[in-house]
C-alpha cells in the first residue's frame, strides 16, 4: 500500500508504504469489475431504458448492449449495475396514485382482519410520510 501526497511546488511525494498491504495488480480482462472503472453512461441508460419500457428483460437487454460493444469487458457496468439501474428508475415511479391504492387496500384488510392495524401520516400536500 502506498499513499501519494503533492507540495506546494507539484512534487509528489511518499506520504506512507506498507510493503506487507500489498497485492496483484487486477489483469486488464478484469478491469471492467473494478468498481472505479464502472459506469452506466447516457447512452447506455437510454437504452437500457428503453429496452425496459418495451417490456425487454433487463438481462437481455444487458446482453444486447454487450453483444454491441464486443463483450460484457467493454461495456463499462456489470450485469448487477444494470439491474440496480432499472430498480433505480422503477423507484422513482411511485407515483401520487400507487399510495393511494395502497391506502385502499390496508382499508379492505383491515375490513376482514380486525387485528390487521396500519396508520399513515401525510404532509401539507397530502403525500406520505415515511420515518426510517
Amino acid at each position: 500500500m502506498i499513499r501519494f501526497t503533492v507540495d506546494e511546488s507539484g512534487f509528489w511525494k511518499v506520504k506512507k508504504f506498507i510493503e506487507n498491504h500489498n497485492h496483484d495488480l487486477p489483469r486488464p480482462e478484469d478491469r471492467h469489475l473494478l468498481r472505479s472503472c464502472r459506469n452506466v453512461c447516457d447512452e447506455k441508460a437510454y437504452v437500457l431504458k428503453s429496452m425496459r419500457e418495451a417490456r425487454i428483460r433487463t438481462i437481455d437487454a444487458f446482453s444486447f448492449l454487450a453483444d454491441e460493444v464486443g463483450g460484457v469487458e467493454n461495456i463499462g457496468f456489470t450485469r448487477r449495475d444494470a439491474y440496480n439501474f432499472i430498480q433505480k428508475i422503477k423507484r422513482a415511479k411511485i407515483e401520487f396514485g400507487d399510495t393511494n391504492t395502497l391506502i385502499e387496500l390496508f382499508k379492505e384488510h383491515q375490513l376482514n382482519d380486525n387485528m390487521f392495524v396500519w396508520d399513515v401520516q401525510k404532509d401539507e400536500f397530502d403525500r406520505l410520510l415515511f420515518f426510517g
